[in-house]
């Protein structure tokens, strides 16, 4: 049950902000080519990264939601687990796709995002797992043990953002 439960947390740490847009067709993973345009809070680029991964999250999709990270990319979920490429957090979640996480279901929304440089944003937010046969619409009415808060760090790749660090922590109370 510890296993179980230990995973489930680390799958809620994906939670991030709130909507549904097609996930990313990001097979070849995304370089390091970033673009000289600025950075605003409010860019719906660094926005789309959430919608695209909570997409592939909903189809049970470990590569789409892996496709969502640098190549590189680094992930760090409550539970502790290093996963320290886009192929380790691909398996990662394949496992937890066809097993406890089957069904689930995920919803966030931003505390805030801060422009690092013309291409790099961090972005905390607040989100949740929902179970089969849940129907929350907003993160803080998920259970304590199911919310989360996250911080990650996306970068833009060609007018795309792409997360590139990740870690999130369980909300206890």
């Amino acid at each position: 049950m510890s296993r179980i439960r230990n995973i489930v947390l680390s799958a809620i740490s994906l939670a991030l902000l709130a909507g549904v847009t097609t996930a990313a067709n990001a097979a070849d993973s995304p370089s390091t080519s970033i673009k000289d345009t600025s950075c605003s809070p409010t860019q719906p680029a660094i926005l789309d990264v959430p919608h695209r991964l909570f997409a592939a999250w909903d189809k049970g999709d470990a590569s789409g939601v892996a496709a969502q990270f640098t190549t590189d990319g680094h992930m760090i979920p409550n539970n502790g687990v290093y996963l320290t490429s886009s192929s380790a957090i691909a398996s990662y979640y394949k496992a937890a796709f066809g097993g406890p996480l089957k069904g689930t279901r995920m919803i966030g929304k931003p505390l805030s995002v801060r422009c690092l440089s013309s291409g790099t944003a961090v972005i905390d937010g607040l989100g949740g797992l929902l179970l089969p046969g849940d129907t929350y619409t907003d993160p803080e009415q998920v259970p304590i043990g199911q919310r989360i808060i996250v911080s990650w760090t996306a970068v833009r790749i060609n007018d795309v953002y792409y997360m590139k660090e990740f870690q999130s922590t369980q909300i206890q109370s």
